[in-house]
């Protein structure tokens, strides 16, 4: 089992120091080596070739294959590093003989781990660009010896060489190519051919790989027992343990030569130490507590043929890849599991876990695939196998497999139905705007930043209903619309399940062959794309919506269904066609009509606008599509139902109809414009004058409370020729006509504008006055209405507001007056003063104020006299029983009873109860001697009137 001359693995993944194996799946480059080597071969030509892979993708295995073709082939080869010295060109030159030279250079990785240490710096460090010029330097002596005798002396002994080197691509494209562009370009330097490794690594090419290198390093014995059939040309490895480690190496990150063929020497490493393909997977970190052998078959996720507790019953199926029919079959099986099988590519038929696998026998590729239900591929099934069970395999991480096929079949079943087919294909498509119904389906309609859309979905089963079909499509590319709603471009996605793809196709051509919106000089299929799926279609487009579901679902990226090409395509080449009827009236500060009075000129003289050189086009479509006169309102309607409108910068529909006007080609007669005729146009040409003739006066009128105010004023205007010859001596009369009627206008919007601001003065003066009349009535015979002035109305206001200010001096002061019998009549005094041409009322209200205060001092005074008064009368009644309301005759009364001078009674009386009796106040009050005063208070002491303290 170990019979073995050599190690066939090397732990650390480099090439054999004597190598007996082949490398597998170089065909292709070993083509391109080899047309090199004959240009070299044929002529005295030097030739530099590059290979190109990434790390661990083989170029060392891929010299070792060019060396020993090319020894076959006569040539001397010298295989190097590349090193940043140059000593190897040296050493080619004195080993060149008179045979052809092959020169195999190794990157070695040297370059590229300067560069690295460098980072994105490696091109900015001077020392590193000088050593990479160096480098090349050498490589250029031996593909132009005359250029350097000094290095490699007599050019003639340096003819028929080639030069391969291998790079990565980082060395290659991102550094030689940036230093050194002389040499390392295909294009403008030195390199003749760029042979680009593939890096694919598929399962099948890997099992021939392991396959190869276990029968090169074999020991005859061994090699006679597989041909004997004693032993497995895979063994000790299994195709199970093979599968894993492909597994393995996926999941660690790529499926790569070198990583692979690491994985494999650890594996024949442990298998030789009498361990098992699960101490490497342990190792490598999967390592769920499984049974070695449930782990193993759970990993590796292909049919065996023994059942077991843990394993489920599958069919298995080994199709030839050559039989693309059958191959259709699986494949439609993977897309509902979230997989694809490519038809077109071997290269990309590898593996999947729990699904399939590809393997390469007797130089045929064969696609092994195992299905939980019967394919009908009876001449491929070999029989029933069995993989490891649903929850055992989610132990590896492996339940996505059964997720994806769950969403697949119930999306399947889903799509059976056609409404919900319809709008899967509108999900992914993305449309999303406003649903109308159509005839035999529905429509989706949107404006797509300008361009407005229609997605149209139908299905049919019935020749009456393609019948429908066909006229629902008809009338929406004649019409132009649907349900209202305008279209730039329409998508017809019609499916079917009876019909044939051809039948329904040739069905709907011819509309795609008339006149779009019956107008454009222009083939519907310009702007209407159709994307039919018949009965030999409806399957693959359920795949193709399966499989974009399921890669959403994965989250990965993959290549959109074909109709959603087909839809972009069709609605870039609509953008296109529609950009050419797009419009754009340029303009500075100017008003947009006299722009376009100045662009109607310039298109008359035949010259070309800026903007608008599509609009003669337009003009001639919108000419067509009436006889003789259409409503202003149609034609509008027209324009926006036939071109992209939403398109235009500064232009409008209105702008359109406008240009046709100004350019003579349709003259307006009421609501309707008329193809040009010459009784229409003179007519038109007298609206015009008489809409002059009405601004050559301008009145303006506003209303107060003393009447209206009115202002006119005349402007003049010069007159104008209109007469005119035919269309064009038409459309230049109308253009100057029109541009009077601008300046008058304008003009009569300015002077409007004056009197409006001279008009509101005025009525501002009127309401002031009126107010002002308002409350003064007899101002008014000192006012003419007809002069009033600033100055007049200023004047009233003032006299007004001293009027104001007396009254309200006088309604203060009023009661006052009254009180104290005063003759003072501020009203009457008003009343005969603002009849007066000019009233003093300045002096008047500055003597009111003054006699305003003297007349509040005496009210204070009478306020406080009358208080003494109520007080005496009180005292008196209290004391003496007095009643009488004349105070004066009840003092006299009581004084004369008492023998008490009357005046210090009163004095006595008028403070009040519990007043404290100063002698000397009552002293000075009264007049009287002391004594007198002590004398009466004692009498008044006697009885009862006061306290012996005098206190009243």
């Amino acid at each position: 089992m170990y019979a073995f001359v050599d190690l066939p693995f090397s732990p650390s993944g480099v090439t054999h120091l004597v190598r007996l194996h082949r490398s597998v799946g170089f065909e292709r480059e070993l083509q391109e080596v080899a047309e090199v080597l004959r240009v070299a071969k044929e002529g005295n030509n030097n030739v530099l070739a590059v290979v190109v892979a990434p790390y661990g993708w083989g170029k060392s295995e891929l010299l070792d294959e060019i060396e020993t073709y090319a020894a076959r082939e006569g040539f001397d080869v010298v295989r190097t590093a590349l090193s940043l010295e140059g000593e190897f060109t040296i050493e080619a030159a004195a080993k060149k003989r008179d045979k052809p030279m092959l020169v195999l250079i190794d990157e070695a990785d040297e370059i590229s781990r300067i560069a690295a240490a460098h980072k994105l710096g490696a091109l900015s460090d001077e020392r590193f660009v000088k050593l990479i010029q160096k480098v090349a330097t050498y490589i250029r002596a031996l593909l132009e010896p005359r250029s350097y005798r000094h290095m490699l002396g007599d050019p003639e002994r340096f003819n028929k060489i080639t030069i391969i080197v291998a790079l990565t691509p980082q060395l290659y494209y991102t550094i030689l190519k940036n230093v050194v562009p002389d040499v390392f370009d295909i294009t403008s330097g030195r390199v003749y051919r760029e042979i680009v490794l593939d890096t694919r690594f598929p399962f099948w090419q890997f099992v021939e790989a392991v396959k190869q290198r276990l029968l090169a390093y074999s020991s005859q014995e061994r090699l006679e027992k597989i041909e004997n059939g004693e032993v497995d040309p895979l063994s000790p490895f299994t195709l199970h343990e093979l599968a894993a480690v492909y597994h393995l190496a996926r999941r660690k990150g790529e499926a790569a030569p070198r990583p692979l063929m690491k994985l494999v020497a650890r594996l024949f490493q442990l298998k030789k130490e009498g361990r098992r393909l699960a101490q490497l997977l342990r190792e490598e970190g999967v390592g769920p507590d499984l049974d070695d052998e449930v782990l193993e078959r759970a990993f590796a996720g292909v049919p065996y043929a023994e059942r077991t507790p843990y394993s489920k019953e599958v069919y298995l199926y080994r199709v030839p890849y050559e039989d693309k029919e059958a191959l259709s079959v699986l494949r439609e099986y993977a897309v509902m599991r979230g997989k694809d099988l490519d038809l077109k590519d071997a290269k990309n038929l590898s593996y999947e876990p729990y699904l399939y696998f590809t393997l390469l026998e007797q130089g045929k590729l064969y696609v092994y695939m195992a299905t939980e239900e019967d394919l009908r591929l009876d001449q491929y099934l070999i029989g029933k196998r069995y993989l490891v069970s649903d929850d055992v395999a989610r132990l590896v991480g492996w339940d996505e497999v059964q997720t994806v096929a769950a969403v697949a079949r119930e999306m399947s079943q889903r799509l059976e139905n056609p409404l919900t087919l319809l709008e899967e294909v509108e999900h992914v498509i993305g449309a999303n705007g406003i649903r109308l119904r159509f005839c035999c389906g529905y429509v989706i309609w949107q404006n797509n930043m300008g361009i407005r859309e229609a997605y149209v979905f139908i299905h049919v089963d019935r020749e009456d209903e393609l019948k429908k079909a066909i006229e629902g499509v008809e009338d929406l590319v004649s019409q132009g619309a649907v349900n209202g709603y305008v279209v730039d471009y329409v998508n017809v996605f019609m499916t079917s399940k009876v019909l044939l793809t051809d039948t329904v196709y040739s069905a709907l051509a011819p509309l795609m062959s008339a006149y779009w919106k019956r107008l454009y000089p222009e083939p519907a299929s310009n702007y209407v794309t159709l994307q039919i799926y018949g009965a030999d279609k409806f399957e693959k487009l359920k795949h193709e919506l399966v499989r974009h579901a399921v890669g959403k679902l994965l989250k990965r990226e993959a290549k959109p269904p074909e109709f959603v090409d087909a839809m972009r395509l069709g609605r870039e080449r609509v953008r296109e066609n529609l950009l050419r009827y797009t419009l754009a009236l340029k303009r500075g500060k100017e008003k947009k009509q006299m722009a376009l009075i100045k662009a109607a000129e310039a298109l008359d003289e035949g010259q070309e606008v800026e903007g608008l050189r599509t609009y003669r086009q337009i003009e001639e479509i919108l000419l067509n599509a009436f006889e003789e006169s259409i409503h202003e309102k149609e034609l509008k309607s027209l324009v926006n139902l036939l071109f992209p409108a939403n398109l235009w910068r500064e232009t409008k529909e209105d702008d359109v109809v406008e240009l046709m006007k100004l350019r003579g080609v349709v003259v307006p007669a009421g609501d309707r414009l008329y193809k040009y005729r010459e009784d229409l146009a003179k007519r038109h040409l007298a609206d015009i004058l008489k809409q002059m003739e009405a601004l050559s006066e301008v009145s303006v009128e506003k209303q107060t409370p003393l009447g209206v105010v009115k202002l006119t004023r005349k402007i003049e205007t010069t007159p104008l020729d209109i007469s005119f010859r035919d269309r064009k001596t038409y459309a230049k009369a109308l253009r100057e006509t029109l541009q009077r009627l601008l300046e008058a206008r304008d003009r009569f919007e300015e002077v409007k504008e004056e009197l409006e601001k001279e008009a509101e003065e005025k009525a501002k003066l009127l309401r002031r006055i009126s107010a002002v009349l308002g409350r003064h009535p007899q101002r008014s015979k000192f006012i003419e209405l007809g002069r009033l002035e600033e100055h007049d109305v200023k004047r009233e206001e003032t006299i007004a507001q001293k009027a104001e200010e007396a009254l309200k001096i006088w309604g203060e002061i009023k009661h006052m007056a009254k009180t104290l019998n005063s003759r003072l009549d501020v009203e009457g005094d008003l009343a005969t003063l603002l009849e007066l041409p000019e009233p003093w009322l300045d002096d008047y209200v500055a003597n009111l104020k003054l006699y305003a205060s003297e007349l509040s001092r005496r009210y204070e005074k009478y306020l406080e006299q009358e208080k003494a008064r109520k007080a005496a009368a009180e005292w008196l009644r209290a004391k003496f029983g007095m009643a009488e309301e004349n105070l004066d005759k009840a003092l006299v009364e009581v004084a004369s009873k008492l023998g008490v001078n009357k005046k210090l009674l009163e004095a006595v009386a008028r403070r009040g109860r519990g007043a404290v009796l100063d002698i000397d106040e009552l002293v000075k009050e009264t007049s009287l001697d002391r004594a007198e005063v002590e004398e009466g208070l004692e009498r008044l002491h006697k009885v009862g009137a006061v306290d012996k303290k005098y206190v009243a």
